[in-house]
């Protein structure tokens, strides 16, 4: 059965704690979320990043080095910067994106996200799909943290670790105090291009956006075609959100994370399957796939009773929300099919999951 081994290179292990920006500062981002730009009936986006990001990052770095940890540490830095002098809140916002995009792989992810689709693509379809993906994972990274943060001061933030996989690979682990106290877990995935780092991923408390999309996009091609994909990736962009391509109320596809050899719910978990068992009521045609999985250590059979558990939990509580059992079919996959393969426990946190797809 899966074990909590150790993180890989533990002596690479940082712990910089990040200084909260002064009082003023602070005040001028709020300012500039408040301004007059600000549309209506909703936070700008000036403030979702100032509450994410208005702090002073302390560095033991020289400017000249290059490393993963220095990359964020500047980009965070000038993000800062923007929104202390900023006087109009959508020039701020066009200049933390631009920052942002400089600062993601693009192409390198939407490469993954599409899979062996990206092979049978021209140069100019490839150049559009990474465009459009690079916009809508900025905005849904954004909206996801932003809607767990507060919103009435700087969070704390801190690096907690940074580990190097290889020559061109790397994991930043930061931790940002929540709203209710508890700390939100984001893994930066960088890849090494030329002299400079760049950020390919982020699992955000065990949840990657690239692999979340990446399953999502899997099944539109399995069911529909590129062209309807590109439909969807066009209404989403079009309409300035980065929730997901199957977006609630469809509920098409809900992924629960386990710890280590545990197959209870997370209380997230619960309310994801409580909304979708809500969804299931008024659709009675539609079925449920629930697919267990456990991240590859330990011996094949105890993972495969341990996955079996997983899905089983799942079931279990949509028959307690009303859903007929008789709707639902539970696969194992054990750790066969693993969406990350390094071995950190970043990546063992995305393979301990379940899958829960609509099938209609």
């Amino acid at each position: 059965m899966e074990t909590m081994g150790p993180i890989p290179n533990p002596g690479s292990r940082l712990c910089a704690f990040l200084k909260i920006t002064p009082a003023m500062q602070w005040a001028r981002a709020q300012e500039v979320g408040n301004g007059s730009a600000r549309r209506p009936g909703g936070r700008s986006f000036s403030l979702a990043v100032g509450t994410m990001l208005a702090v002073i990052l302390t560095s033991s770095l020289s400017s000249a080095e290059t490393s993963p940890r220095g990359e964020l540490e500047d980009f965070f830095g000038q993000v800062t910067a923007i929104l202390s002098v900023a006087t109009n809140s959508k020039q701020a916002r066009d200049d933390v994106r631009s920052l942002t995009r400089a600062l993601f792989d693009g192409r390198g992810a939407a490469r993954q996200v599409l899979g062996p689709e990206w092979d049978r693509r021209t140069g100019e379809e490839r150049e559009e799909f990474s465009q459009m993906f690079t916009g809508v994972v900025e905005h849904a990274y954004l909206e996801i943290v932003q809607s767990r943060l507060p919103g009435d001061r700087p969070p704390a933030i801190r690096i907690v670790g940074e580990d190097i996989i290889g020559e061109r690979g790397a994991v930043v682990r930061t931790e940002i105090q929540a709203k209710y106290g508890d700390d939100i877990q984001l893994d930066y995935l960088m890849t090494r291009l030329g002299k400079g780092w760049l950020v390919r991923d982020v699992v955000i408390d065990g949840i990657s956006l690239v692999e979340n999309y990446r399953a999502q996009f899997a099944r539109i091609l399995r069911t529909s075609s590129y062209v309807d994909l590109m439909q969807r990736l066009r209404t989403v962009a079009g309409a300035g959100t980065g929730g997901p391509i199957a977006a609630p109320p469809s509920f098409e596809v809900i992924v629960a994370y386990f710890d280590t050899s545990r197959a209870e719910l997370s209380p997230s978990a619960q309310r994801d399957l409580d909304r979708a068992a809500t969804w299931l009521a008024t659709n009675g045609y539609a079925r449920v796939l629930v697919e267990g999985y456990s991240d590859q250590r330990g011996e094949a059979r105890p993972n495969e009773a341990l996955a079996e558990r997983r899905a089983n939990s799942i079931r279990d509580h949509l028959v307690t929300q009303g859903v007929d059992g008789d709707r639902i079919t539970i696969v194992t996959y054990a750790g066969r099919r693993p969406v990350c393969q390094e071995p950190l426990e970043t990546c063992w946190i995305q393979n301990r999951r379940a899958v829960v797809r609509m099938m209609r």
